[in-house]
């Protein structure tokens, strides 16, 4: 069952501490807006006042001095006014149609910040306005009488075997819909860039990013540079959480595009309220399913409705929406499924990525449904998913096979037994008019996708180099070379155990810089639960190629010939006792033929197919598994909602550092509390309501319940170390296993989140309405 790490392996396995904590803690970290900028401008973004129009001109102020300022409009884009993203539909600087309030119409730089937004106070639109879509239920509204009539951006079915068939065997149809909410990432530092014209004609970006091989080939034709012209650095990131994905793409072109008139380093920092305001959130979804059963408990039918809001611009929301479909039904065998999903334009801000990407929608709709299906049968919620799990050997909604070992059913059975789930579920309240405080249980059982979908890691083709050359301190070592990013979960720690195990030298001989465009190749996004899993895979691997290298050369240079080992720091020969430290044939080797360096590429198994237009096959490299028990209680005068403890199981295939991993469940857990029962955030005059800390409501210290937290260790075993993802998983399953804990302790079904106690009364007295 449980993987034991190899003995060859001296750090992985081991809760090493993070590598950049000490200067974090110290506040040395330089962050976007700590980097110097000499005569330095600062940006100001021009924004639409209306949420759907058609702009006629811009209006300047004739007694304002524009001399003391740089304005961008489109006609100042030296290429296209397009952001190269997915769908390809949003401009840079609108031109014609406005889609969103606040949608750039104009870009300002001054020697101020002060200054640059007194400018842009001094450019006025006409716009003619037109009716707007601004809420999902709205489009939800107008889908089931007349979905023609809506905007839509994607759309993607999953089909196997005949649904109809499914349900003309069934027993019993349970049929549900569930809704959820935007979510901000909230993350600690707001969204900043810095964007540097070079001599030769190219620009400079530093900042707060994800993925710098985003933000460079997706400014190109906005540019007009070539790639080698567009290098990107990113500075020490404070979280990012998916928004610091797509988003940061907009920001440096507004950058980008003001330096590059001006002729000065332009900078934008966001404040809070621009930050909330004017980024990407989680899509809002609705989500209906109508489910076939036995009266033994087998799921014979799935049929699923996929609906999520997009906002005014395509940007992520395919990629989104593909991994909520394929999410909708996951973890439990079906042999008739359809999964129908779209996404449709609002004129709000466009929804982009935000960790889970999709699953934590469907998980929400899908384990808080499993529950009623359950208590249709009247069959116990942990039994009816035993019963229904995906086993080694059962095929997923897209024909899938689970062909080797995974924690499905095993992360289930172990919650439940580390929660005491069936004991305590005799405690519930069910709403005990009597009680002075109702209990409440309940579970939530799931997987996640590790890696790119389908075969997305073989197209992105990711590398990685490793650099033996002189570090820091005067001694040779390895730099990692990768365009994975640091943004709190790890990389810069976990990257160095794997270099330094593959090499078999000291982990203080490792270094992971910030990743910079001109010196790293293309290791794929830090998106997708791919970092450890992908990269780190590929990493180790070039320290394996790495090695041999060095140990042939210390063969010819110091022992005749001689089969050599590199092994704990030291060559060795078979014949002689004789060592040496890895550091003095390092040295002596880059004295000879200067700084070395040694790629690899990751390559999916070839056994693995999938076929993107019909959505078969094998969806993912892997999956990442998790149960969540919640308990809760509720005030029954107040209605006030406390999430008491969760108990949790993760298969995250090998863990590389225990520390980090429990820390990245405790972090998505905490975060998945928010968009359980906290974070609301609706639309008001166009723009998001709970627009800043005071308003928009997150969860502090004092609100985070007891975690008792296990991993069950099934490795990967297409790669030598067998990671799989544990950054999103975190995120998907707890509000499903909260809404469970709370019908349990209140005896009422709560269908939309964040579950608030204004939601909770108005579901009792509706119930209590119908009693009547």
């Amino acid at each position: 069952m449980s993987a034991t790490v190899s003995s060859t392996y001296r750090n992985v396995g081991k809760g090493l501490p993070r590598r950049d904590g000490e200067e974090k803690v110290r506040g040395l970290a330089a962050y976007a807006d700590d980097i110097p900028v000499p005569d330095g401008w600062h940006g100001w973004v021009v924004r639409s006042p209306v949420s759907r129009g058609r702009l006629k001109k811009l209006n300047f102020d004739p007694a304002f001095d524009w001399s003391r300022v740089c304005v961008v409009t489109p006609e100042d884009i030296p290429g296209e006014n397009v952001v190269d993203m997915v769908g390809r539909d949003m401009p840079f600087i609108a031109h014609d149609w406005i889609q969103f309030k606040g949608e750039p119409i104009a870009l300002v730089a001054a020697p101020t910040r002060a200054l640059a937004r007194e400018a842009a106070s001094h450019i006025t639109p006409e716009i003619e306005e037109q009716p707007a879509i601004l809420t999902l239920r709205e489009v939800v509204d107008q889908f089931q009488r007349d979905p023609k009539s809506l905007h839509e951006m994607v759309a993607q079915t999953i089909s196997k075997g005949s649904v109809e068939q499914g349900f003309a065997e069934a027993d019993v149809v349970v049929e549900g819909e569930y809704w959820s909410g935007h979510q901000e990432q909230l993350y600690i530092e707001p969204q900043g860039m810095v964007a540097f014209p070079e001599p030769d004609g190219g620009i400079f970006i530093q900042g707060s990013l994800q993925c710098p091989y985003y933000v460079a080939p997706e400014l190109i034709v906005t540019l007009n540079l070539p790639l080698e012209k567009i290098r990107v650095k990113q500075t020490a990131v404070g979280g990012g959480f998916g928004g610091k994905e797509d988003f940061p793409t907009l920001i440096a072109g507004y950058c980008a595009l003001l330096a590059m008139k001006c002729g000065k380093p332009v900078k934008i920092i966001f404040d809070r309220n621009q930050d909330i305001l004017y980024t990407t959130k989680r899509h809002p979804s609705w989500v209906r399913h109508r489910t076939g059963l036995k009266r033994d408990g087998t799921i014979t039918a799935m049929k699923v409705d996929f609906l999520l809001d997009g906002g005014a611009y395509t940007t992520l929301s395919p990629v989104v929406l593909y991994r909520g479909i394929l999410h909708s039904t996951l973890g439990y065998k079906c042999p008739h499924v359809y999964v129908d999903g779209h996404v449709y334009r609002t004129n709000t801000f466009p929804n982009g990525a935000f960790r889970g990407f999709g699953a934590p929608q469907a998980i929400w709709a899908l384990e808080s449904h499993m529950d009623r299906c359950a208590h249709k049968l009247s069959m116990a919620p942990e039994a009816f998913r035993l019963h229904n799990a995906l086993r080694l050997g059962d095929t997923t909604a897209t024909g899938q096979t689970i062909a080797e070992a995974m924690g499905t059913p095993t992360v289930l059975e172990n919650t439940l037994a580390h929660s005491q789930f069936v004991e305590k579920q005799k405690r519930c309240s069910r709403g005990d008019p009597k009680a002075d405080c109702w209990y409440g249980i309940g579970l939530s059982f799931f997987a996640h996708g590790a890696g790119f979908t389908g075969d997305g890691e073989s197209r992105l083709k990711a590398k990685a180099a490793l650099d033996l050359e002189i570090l820091h301190d005067g001694e040779p070592g390895i730099n990692i070379r990768i365009s994975s990013t640091e943004m709190g979960q790890g990389t810069f720690t976990i990257m160095p155990q794997i270099a330094a195990d593959g090499l078999a030298i000291p982990l203080d001989r490792v270094c992971c810089p910030h990743p910079d465009t001109k010196y790293v190749p293309d290791s794929g996004p830090t998106v997708a639960s791919r970092t450890t899993m992908i990269v780190g895979s590929t990493v180790f691997d070039a320290a394996r190629k790495l090695k041999t290298q060095l140990e042939a050369y210390a063969s010819e240079t110091f022992f005749g010939g001689a089969p050599t080992e590199l092994n704990n720091g030291l060559f060795k020969n078979t014949y002689t006792s004789v060592s040496l430290p890895f550091e003095r044939v390092a040295k002596q080797l880059i004295a000879e033929k200067g700084p070395q360096r040694v790629y690899h590429q990751f390559q999916l198994p070839a056994s693995l197919k999938w076929d993107q237009k019909t959505f078969k096959g094998d969806s993912y490299p892997s999956y990442s598994w998790g149960c969540n028990v919640a308990e809760v209680e509720v005030n029954p005068l107040t209605l006030e909602i406390k999430v008491l403890r969760i108990t949790s199981t993760w298969d995250i295939g090998r863990v590389i550092n225990p520390v980090l991993a429990k820390g990245q469940v405790e972090g998505g857990l905490t975060q998945a509390l928010g968009y359980a029962v906290m974070e609301k955030m609706g639309i008001k005059n166009g723009v998001f309501d709970a627009n800043r800390m005071q308003t928009y409501v997150v969860p502090t210290s004092m609100d985070v319940p007891e975690m008792d937290i296990h991993f069950v260790e099934y490795p990967y075993t297409h790669t030598a170390l067998g990671a799989k993802g544990v950054g999103e998983v975190s995120m998907d399953g707890l509000a499903p296993s909260v809404a469970n804990a709370v019908e349990a302790a209140t005896g009422v079904r709560l269908t939309e989140i964040p579950i608030t106690p204004e939601k909770l009364w108005e579901k009792l007295r509706e119930t209590a309405s119908s009693a009547i």
